[in-house]
C-alpha cells in the first residue's frame, strides 16, 4: 500500500521564491527516484510563505531512504538557510474508499 507523505515547510520572508526554484531543480530526480509515485509542492493562500509538499511513495521505507539521500547530497544544507523551522511530516496510509 502506497504511503503519503504531507510536509510542511515555513519560509522566511523573502525567500520563498528560493525554496520553489530549488524544489523546480530537485523535483525531476525525485520524481524519478525509486518509490516516488508523485509529487507536488503548494503554498498556503493566506501565507505565501508556507509551502505543503504532497507526496506519494511505494512505502514509508522508500521514503526514508530517499529523505537520507537528501541528507547526505547537501540538499537539507541549501534548505535549512531558507526555513524559520524544521519542516514538519506526517505518514498517511491510503483507504479503498
Amino acid at each position: 500500500m502506497s504511503c503519503i507523505v504531507i510536509a510542511e515547510f515555513r519560509c522566511k520572508p523573502g525567500r520563498a521564491k528560493d525554496f520553489i526554484e530549488l524544489c523546480r531543480t530537485n523535483y525531476p530526480d525525485t520524481r524519478n527516484y525509486e518509490g516516488c509515485e508523485y509529487i507536488s509542492l503548494s503554498f498556503d493562500q493566506d501565507d505565501e510563505n508556507t509551502f505543503v509538499m504532497t507526496e506519494q511513495w511505494v512505502s514509508r521505507e522508500h521514503h526514508r531512504i530517499y529523505s537520507e539521500f537528501r541528507e547526505n547530497d547537501g540538499t537539507a544544507e541549501i534548505i535549512a538557510p531558507l526555513l524559520i523551522a524544521e519542516p514538519t511530516f506526517r505518514y498517511l496510509n491510503l483507504t479503498d474508499a
